[in-house]
């Protein structure tokens, strides 16, 4: 193609709203659901301020869900192609997480309409699927979580479309995206991956809570990326969201990390400013200024000896 198409094709436009699709439900009632499954509303927390510590048996039950949701955000991530939709990769992990007689934890979450969260581009998070064809050079984030023997699983991860690594035998990436934005792409999704793990680091018994936020803060500054401060990481059991809720920024937050402790550790780095606007579908956290932004997200426990990533391939 010639040049000039070519770099029109390498802007990418904003991302707007696309078709939702109807609302899917679980009707099988050998599968557990959560308390809002029905009406969409999650009820007032039981224990909104208490760290809950878990002995081996729920920790068990804790990795089972947390592998569970890898394995599907391992299968969602796989289907990122060029011309899918995300709506087409949801219906997909809805099959996935029923059929192993689990519960999607996001689907009526508090009216959320789907089983996933897919956020591209300048979307942060809470992204909803919909008929939007994903794009050559899309970065895309996807938030898998279920429910599946009393307790959810959850973690995210990000890829960039078209991109399949050494192996890219797909030559057309590099015709359609610009080279310098495959580059910066790669980079975003380098330092988000890396502030996930510089979080998970410093988790040990006897550290402090802000060392986690600290930690991600630092990777952010040495790549001149920022870091979203709205959302947060939170316990998890069979609450979906519970304390503690674990800040990816500097501050000031004291918790001492005890074994038995369960959360999860979610930065979202902005290439640009990590100020946000929430879309008119109450759900959709995008960019202010249109920067993009990446995601990883774990579910970790406090050991006796240091720090176990829950959220493995199986």
């Amino acid at each position: 193609s010639n040049n000039s198409s070519r770099s029109a094709r390498t802007l990418s436009t904003a991302i707007v709203p696309h078709e939702i699709s109807p609302q899917m439900t679980v009707t099988d009632p050998s599968i557990e659901k959560p308390n809002y499954a029905l009406t969409g509303r999650v009820p007032e927390s039981s224990a909104a301020h208490i760290v809950l510590l878990h002995g081996p048996a729920s920790a068990d039950r804790m990795r089972k869900a947390a592998r569970l949701a890898r394995t599907v955000l391992d299968i969602a991530c796989s289907m990122a192609k060029p011309g899918i939709t995300t709506d087409e990769i949801d219906k997909v992990v809805y099959q996935e997480i029923v059929s192993r007689g689990a519960y999607p934890s996001p689907l009526n979450y508090c009216g959320f309409p789907k089983s996933l969260c897919s956020s591209i581009n300048e979307i942060i998070c809470h992204g909803i699927p919909d008929a939007r064809p994903l794009q050559y050079g899309d970065v895309v984030s996807f938030d898998v979580s279920c429910f599946v023997g009393g307790v959810h699983g959850d973690n995210c991860g990000t890829v960039i479309v078209g991109d399949n690594g050494d192996d890219a035998k797909d030559n057309k990436f590099s015709e359609v995206v610009s080279a310098d934005r495959i580059e910066r792409s790669q980079l975003l999704v380098k330092a988000a991956r890396e502030a996930l793990a510089a979080g998970i680091e410093v988790c040990r018994p006897g550290a402090c809570l802000t060392d986690v936020g600290a930690a991600i803060h630092q990777v952010c500054d040495r790549y001149g990326y920022d870091t979203v401060r709205e959302y947060r990481g939170h316990g998890i059991a069979s609450e979906f969201h519970c304390a503690p809720f674990v800040k990816h920024f500097r501050n000031n937050d004291k918790l001492k990390l005890q074994p038995g402790m369960i959360f999860t550790i979610e930065p979202m780095v902005t290439e640009n400013k990590a100020d946000n606007v929430l879309w008119e579908d109450g759900w959709t956290v995008a960019t202010k200024d249109g920067g993009r932004a990446a995601q990883f997200e774990d579910t970790v426990l406090i050991t006796d000896t240091g720090v176990e990533i829950l959220t493995l391939p199986s």
